[in-house]
């Protein structure tokens, strides 16, 4: 508690001895469930809310999240997201959010129509979440320039094995067509 003593004659009160014990009680109370922009150590409850503050709920990525990490690195990047919103950089700290293994082709890389581009997904010896890759496109379309158009998503699969393999050949190939509604 603070020194009574301090406190001049003229203003000694019953009012200011109060305010005097209510400053020193505010001194002890924990704030830290206040500082919500320290993302690493905000509670889990409390990030549905930054992302709706950050504009970030929908396809901007933190539908896609599938755990707590991830979304806590969608909203440390929502800024720099949507300053860079409509260019390949961005499309690039959306994909390296959610931690997928990508390479990102422009039409004059492949030969394809102008401001055509196609993305090829590399998953290595895991799985690729089914809601991950269905809201894929639409997470891509959010942060694309307006005028580009995504060609196709490719998804090479490649599973280790324990057992040698000295010859082996697999070859699938599925073809989907999607039209308007």
């Amino acid at each position: 508690m603070a020194d009574r003593r301090l406190i001049p004659e003229s203003i000694r009160d019953v009012s200011t001895l109060a305010f005097n014990e209510l400053i020193d009680r505010m001194g002890t109370v924990d704030i830290t469930p206040l500082l919500v922009y320290m993302v690493d150590s905000v509670t889990a409850s409390a990030l549905p809310h930054l992302a709706e503050q950050f504009h970030i709920t929908g396809y901007e990525g933190f539908r896609l999240a599938v755990n707590d990490s991830e979304r806590r690195g969608v909203i440390k990047s929502a800024i720099e997201k949507h300053r860079y919103k409509g260019t390949r950089y961005a499309i690039d700290l959306a994909l390296a959010s959610l931690g997928i293994i990508y390479t990102l082709q422009e039409w004059f890389e492949y030969g394809g129509a102008p401001y055509h581009f196609r993305i090829t997904i590399d998953v290595i010896g895991a799985e690729l979440p089914a809601e991950t890759l269905a809201l894929l496109d639409s997470y891509i379309n959010e942060y694309k320039n307006v005028r580009s158009v995504l060609d196709t998503i490719n998804v090479n699969l490649s599973v280790a094995s324990a057992v040698p393999v000295y010859a082996l050949g697999l070859q699938s190939t599925e073809i989907i067509t999607v039209y308007p509604q």
